[in-house]
């Protein structure tokens, strides 16, 4: 019944995921591909209401909003970064709540982008458990920026969706009442 409704959620979701998939990969998002592929949307109908989610990776909303740290005044003195990455995000590290190892997620990284090692400043190699550890422990205090990787592409898509949807919603009535007239209902 609802077909043109229908028709301008899906415009609205396939536009979403593709701007969505391509701010991940301008913004140098993509490493294994995993969210970027995992990105996909679902249309419910039940009783005359209609539903529109948006499924990823369990990790996309992190990606996407950024993560508070713990305690950006804990890195070291003479570090690039001691200020929090995501003052405003709503997650947090530190809560206890995370699922995954950061230090495996990290290596994982390391792994995906072939980074094998690197030389400290006074021209030591650093072993890759030494970079893992530095790493995670930068990422743990100081949090992860915020990429809005979705969030942009579906405020600029939902600008003028309430009356496309109106309209639709409209025209899709308007098809009923026709039809019930012509069957003589």
């Amino acid at each position: 019944m609802l077909d043109n409704l229908r028709k301008e959620l899906e415009g609205f979701a396939l536009n979403v995921i593709a701007s969505a998939k391509g701010e991940l990969q301008s913004q140098g998002k993509v490493s294994s591909g995993r969210l970027k592929n995992s990105l996909e949307y679902e249309i419910t109908e039940d009783k005359g209401e209609i539903d529109l989610n948006f499924y990823g990776e369990d990790y996309a909303m992190f990606i996407d909003k950024g993560v508070q740290g713990a305690n950006p005044s804990g890195m070291p003195e003479g570090a690039i970064a001691r200020y929090n990455k995501a003052p405003m995000s709503p997650y947090r590290f530190g809560t206890g709540s995370g699922k995954k190892g950061l230090r495996g997620g990290i290596n994982k990284w390391l792994t995906q982008k072939g980074i094998k090692g690197v030389r400290d400043d006074k021209g030591r190699f650093l072993p890759r458990k030494s970079m893992i550890f530095l790493m995670s422990r930068s990422v743990y205090l100081t949090g992860m920026r915020p990429s809005f990787f979705f969030t942009k592409p579906f405020e600029r898509y939902r600008k003028g969706l309430t009356n496309k949807l109106m309209n639709a919603y409209g025209i899709d009535i308007k098809q009923e009442l026709d039809k019930e007239i012509k069957d003589g209902r």
